[in-house]
């Protein structure tokens, strides 16, 4: 007893450390994008014939991850698929997250309303007299002082306006050059004192860029040294330093500044992603460019004090000579390791860095170190095609740390080139554009190197990784070549369904258990609950996130869950019947049933790690699921149900048990038959014939037509209609022909042939339809047509009547001129407009004037945003961008210009492809994004090489699961007979259910109405359905070996399983494979009605394969197990022992 009491208390507190494990829900239970609404980019890796794959993909996610998410605080994955691609997934943003984003936003927003936008303050000035001073009491907000110096900045666009005017003038009057030259000076005075005023002027509050910037730094700690009193100390992070230097400059706005700080930590604690997929895509955009430059010493370039002038005034891109640039240090905490070196650098940054060689400057709290750019002082993709084969940590000369690499061939005799001639000088190497380390050169590095440094762990194990994966611009696809967005609506529509018919399945389980088995059914019903609490927990540690199909994989772990239970009890069953106590037929039911219920769940484990191996983040959800459902299970069974059954055994005296069976006889009687089995094998293998024929012409009928975008290629785009316009009031409705009209018309407009052209054989789904199965708000429409764009465009148009619609915004005129001046008017030909645009030389100006109907400018910053991420625009996400207000207010926009900077190509650097890659390109996303209308609910796009990719993985997750399943019951069995019956039995089983799903579709094309009321869909044979076949093979052979089991166990010594035995052991397990096949058909059918049809197909194929496999394990598997050269055996009682009778005799009385 004291055993019992010792199991039952760590069993509770197991399941107390479960309960705190998953609380609160909402917090520690992770939902993948299909549930929480979500992005999954694949792009492609170039991988070369000398390299690793793995070793290439494991350092370009590593790198990638540093760039992405280096605090590793947000979700999002990166895994390789197969060799040559990575799989990139992040959550959107939830409601909870999104309010308190907008709370953030507002806070900030608080802090700035005492601060003047630069482009708002242009605005102003260029009013009316009388219309100015009013907008200038507007912009003091009561603020005396700040009055005074709005006033004065005006005093001085207006003299310098004069100033100008004057000069022009005398330029049309031709008058004397000294003259002009008079008067020019005069007007660049009266310029340089507006910029002054303004400057002040703009100065007087926070501005909440600022603040913005402060608050995405590191917030880290970090203790370093301090020399002077021998001690370590810890130094604020450089969020909080740079709080307290606003804080000092602005006491006054002390509070606004510690509540948004407030806000801000509230929201970045709830965010798990970033806010939209445009920032992903931007983030990935040219990552990974690894390069190696020599650092000039102080004093070297002519150029240095110009150079420092024009970093300030221009900006890193736009000041620069013919051989050298400005680039940001990545990280300026690297540069120093005490408080006196911190300190030294605070107080003159030019300084501390001249006194190590470097020229280094400081704008607007970041830090620039000038490089060469000039061939042999170098090593970049221009000077040719090279590469790091390995890098490693290496202890220097004195033995710190160090980093070790080694070139290929053309790699050392390129770095040999530049380091030979720069020895003792510093070589920077940078990362796409920032400076990660620049360590001294001790000598000429040809084949090998070493960079040292102080460098933690950390920097050695990053640096390491980046050296490795070298140029990864080159290996990266530039743009996804799959992409998949699910937006939080319709995963939110998901997470309510999939848990209403987790719910129902659950509750559909407990009643049936417990009206079969009374109490041992409620015994089943607690250790379910365990169980799920369990699997709960364990994907909560795991920080493992819930998808579409594994909350399926929770549905089906009820059902089988309880298999196990089935199991136990029908054997503690027989043994009450054979005459046995209730304690000793507890103590054997577990005994006896313990091998079929390892051996089944250990090869549905087998799947779960095939499905792992090789499937999508989704699929993958779902392996994980039903891996840890498969431990649970076995836990919950083998364990708990033994303790709640030995305490009503032990604890409560129980001496006698019921059961339904036991209860009525005559339903036990019937649950156990006298068939011989064998004797109907040849009907049997004519059924399985037959199905295997209907489902090969099935097959072969619908082809190609018969597998989704994922295994052929092409764009799957989801429509919700608008949300107001039913007859009942609420979301507006079509039905599926409706829809299928609508795309039909909208093919039918192009050229035969063309891309569009493939949307005539479109499938439409009804999404979550109404209970005539063709009528819903959402529809998703499946094409072989891949431009993703096109398709998209071509839906919006064709639905823009009853989608919420988004009119488009008609431009005037619309023009692109280059940013050269510092003022946006000189590049715009427009004098008037003041606003500083300094940061942006070099870029472009897109002009849009004209605007019909006036947008505000939070709509009009939304679409350009949205538009911004379509894969047409992406370039756009590189490219640092401002909106000028040029006529109008926020609330009303009459004309805009939009200016822009790209960082990898000027104005200054090539003209020619500048216009066409940077101007043009802004001006069509401004173009699109206010002329184009609505835009979808979800855009799924598949190219043929990623469905190439799919098809792969799909054919290897089917073999390694046939494989792993052949040799664990070769191994378990011990004999081949038993392996090559499971096998061919469970591929029988596929087959069929393969074929029953191209029946459903051609039951949905030939019988609508039928179709409809049995809620069949056209099916396709995606990833989804593949994990479900898989799982199908799964359950299956967990049926056969149930029965396989009960064989080996009646076979006893004998060598061969005689006619007898085999027939005994199905009449034995009869009663066992109906229970079960009942309980996981109740979870399938719950999926199949209440979990939407975005799992409909996974479980349609689930329920067809558990009545198949049911039917397999006696019709197919056990016929193949019995052996012909079998010698006569005599016949087996029910404990396995043979009796003296013969073979018909035996069989008459079991």
């Amino acid at each position: 007893m004291s055993r019992l009491i010792r199991n039952t208390v760590l069993l509770l507190a197991l399941l107390v450390l479960a309960a705190l494990a998953i609380m609160p829900p909402s917090e520690k239970l992770r939902r993948g994008k299909d549930l929480a609404g979500g992005a999954t980019l694949v792009y492609a890796v170039e991988v070369d014939a000398t390299e690793s794959a793995s070793n290439v993909l494991s350092a370009t996610i590593e790198v990638l991850k540093r760039r992405v998410n280096p605090t590793g605080a947000l979700d999002i994955s990166m895994v390789a698929q197969g060799d040559n691609r990575i799989e990139i997934s992040m959550p959107l943003p939830s409601e909870n997250v999104r309010a308190l984003r907008a709370a953030f936003e507002a806070a900030l927003a608080a802090t700035g309303t005492r601060a003047i936008p630069p482009s708002e303050l242009e605005r102003v000035m260029r009013l009316g007299a009388a219309e100015r001073v009013a907008e200038l009491a507007k912009l003091a907000d009561g603020s005396a002082p700040r009055l005074e110096m709005l006033r004065a900045a005006a005093l001085r666009y207006d003299e310098a306006q004069q100033a100008r005017a004057a000069f022009r003038e005398a330029q049309r009057a031709e008058a004397d050059a000294a003259v002009q030259d008079r008067l020019l000076d005069i007007a660049a005075q009266a310029e340089l004192a507006y910029e002054a005023a303004r400057d002040g002027a703009l100065a007087s509050a926070v501005n909440p860029d600022e603040l913005r910037r402060a608050l995405e730094l590191p917030d880290t700690l970090r203790m370093i040294a301090d020399r002077e009193a021998g001690t370590a100390v810890t130094i604020g992070s450089p969020r909080d330093r740079a709080i307290a230097r606003l804080i000092e400059t602005h006491p006054e706005a002390a509070d606004g500044i510690a509540a948004a700080v407030t806000a801000y930590e509230r929201y970045e604690a709830e965010r798990s992603g970033l806010d939209d997929p445009a920032d992903l895509i931007r983030l990935l955009k040219g990552a990974g460019v690894l390069t190696f430059r020599i650092a000039p010493q102080p004093g070297q370039l002519p150029e240095e004090a110009r150079l420092r002038a024009e970093l300030h005034e221009r900006g890193p891109r736009a000041a620069r000579s013919t051989d050298a640039r400005w680039y940001q240090l990545d990280n300026v905490e690297a540069w120093y390791d005490n408080v006196q070196e911190l300190r030294a650098l605070q107080a003159d940054p030019v300084g501390f860095f001249a006194s190590r060689r470097y020229i280094v400057e400081e704008r607007d709290g970041l830090y620039y170190m000038l490089l060469y750019d000039a061939p042999g002082l170098r090593l970049t993709d221009a000077e040719g095609s090279w590469r790091v084969t390995q890098s490693f940590q290496q202890a220097d000369q004195f033995g710190r740390p160090g980093i070790a690499f080694r070139m290929d061939t053309r790699g050392a005799t390129l770095l040999a080139e530049l380091t030979g001639s720069n020895v003792n000088r510093s070589m920077a190497v940078l990362l796409d554009d920032r400076v990660y380390t620049a360590p001294n050169l001790i000598s000429e590095i040809g084949a090998q190197g070493q960079i040292t440094g102080v460098f933690t762990p950390e920097d050695i194990q990053y640096i390491t990784q980046t050296l490795q994966a070298g140029s990864l611009a080159a290996k990266l696809s530039a743009e996804p070549i799959s992409r998949s967005v699910t937006g939080p609506e319709l995963g939110a529509d998901n997470l309510r369904r999939g848990l209403l018919a987790g719910g129902y399945a659950f509750v559909a389980i407990a009643v049936f258990m417990v009206l079969y088995y009374f109490t041992c059914g409620a015994v089943a019903i607690g250790a379910l609950v365990t169980n799920a609490l369990l699997l709960l927990a364990l994907m909560a540690v795991g920080r493992a996130s819930f998808t579409m199909p594994g909350i399926a994989g929770v549905i089906l772990t009820f059902g089988m869950a309880v298999d196990a239970n089935v199991l136990i009890y029908e054997r503690i069953r027989e043994e009450l019947i054979a005459g046995q106590t209730l304690k000793a037929s507890v103590r054997l039911g577990f005994q006896r049933a313990m091998s079929a219920i390892i051996d089944g769940n250990i090869t549905t484990l087998v799947v779960a790690l095939a499905l792992y191996w090789t499937g999508t983040t989704e699929i993958k959800g779902f392996a994980v699921v039903l891996a840890i459902g498969i431990i649970t299970t076995l836990f919950s069974a083998l364990v708990v149900t033994r303790i709640l059954l030995t305490w009503l055994t032990e604890g409560l005296k129980l001496k006698k048990m019921s059961m339904l069976p036991l209860a009525i006889p005559a339903l036990g009687r019937a649950l156990e038959p006298r068939i011989d089995w064998i004797g109907l094998r040849h009907v049997f293998y004519a059924i399985s014939g037959g199905l295997i024929i209907l489902s090969a012409a099935v097959m072969v009928r619908q082809g190609a037509e018969m597998f989704d975008n994922e295994f052929r290629g092409g764009t799957a785009v989801t429509v919700r209609f608008k949300s107001e316009g039913g007859a009942d009031g609420g979301p507006l409705t079509l039905t599926r022909q409706q829809v299928e009209q609508r795309v039909r018309e909208r093919a039918q407009k192009e050229p035969a042939g063309s891309e569009l052209a493939r949307l005539l054989t479109a499938d439409v789904i009804a999404v979550n339809p109404q209970a005539d199965q063709i009528t819903s708000n959402v529809f998703t429409i499946k094409t072989v047509a891949t431009d993703a764009d096109a398709v998209s465009a071509a839906m919006i148009e064709a639905f823009a009547d009853v989608v919420d619609a988004r009119p488009p915004i008609a431009i005037g005129d619309i023009r692109t001129a280059p940013l050269t001046q510092a003022a946006l008017g000189d590049s715009v030909g427009e004098p008037s407009i003041r606003d500083d645009v300094a940061a942006f030389r070099g870029g472009v100006a897109v002009v849009a004037r004209g605007l019909e109907p006036p947008p505000t400018l939070e709509e009009i910053e939304t679409r350009l945003e949205q538009m911004g991420a379509q894969p047409d625009h992406a370039g756009s996400l590189t490219r640092t961008h401002r909106m000028v207000i040029l006529e109008g207010d926020p609330g009303a926009v009459r004309s805009f210009a939009r200016v822009a900077f790209d960082p990898q190509l000027s104005f200054f650097d090539d003209e020619a492809r500048w216009r066409t890659d940077v101007a043009e390109a802004e001006a069509a996303l401004v173009s699109d994004a206010l002329e184009r209308g609505s835009t979808l609910a979800g855009v799924q796009n598949f190219s043929p090489a990623i469905a190439r990719t799919f098809v792969a993985q799909a054919a290897v997750s089917v073999i390694l699961s046939v494989v792993g399943i052949l040799i664990y019951v070769w191994v378990r069995f011990g004999s081949m007979r038993y392996s090559v019956a499971a096998v061919v039995a469970d591929v029988h089983d596929a087959f069929i259910a393969v074929g029953l799903v191209a029946v459903a579709e051609i039951v949905y094309e030939k019988a609508p109405g039928f179709a409809s009321l049995i809620g069949l869909q056209p099916f396709k044979i995606d990833l989804a359905m593949v994990a479900a076949i898989l799982t199908v093979l799964g359950y299956s052979l967990n049926d056969k070996i149930v029965v396989m089991d009960r064989i080996r166990e009646n076979r006893g010594k004998l060598a061969y399983a005689s006619r007898d035995v085999v027939n005994l052991s199905l009449n034995q397990t009869f009663s066992r494979t109906v229970i079960t096949g009942t309980t996981t058909l109740f979870s399938c059918l719950m999926l199949y009605i209440l979990a939407g049809e975005s799992i409909r197909g996974f479980a349609y194929a689930i329920f067809i394969g558990v009545i198949v496999g049911t039917y397999s394990s006696i019709a197919i598997a056990a016929p193949m197990v019995w052996s012909k050269a079998a010698p006569p055996s005599k016949p087996i009682s029910r404990g396995g022992e043979p009796k003296a009778a013969d073979g018909a005799a035996a069989l008459a009385t079991t």
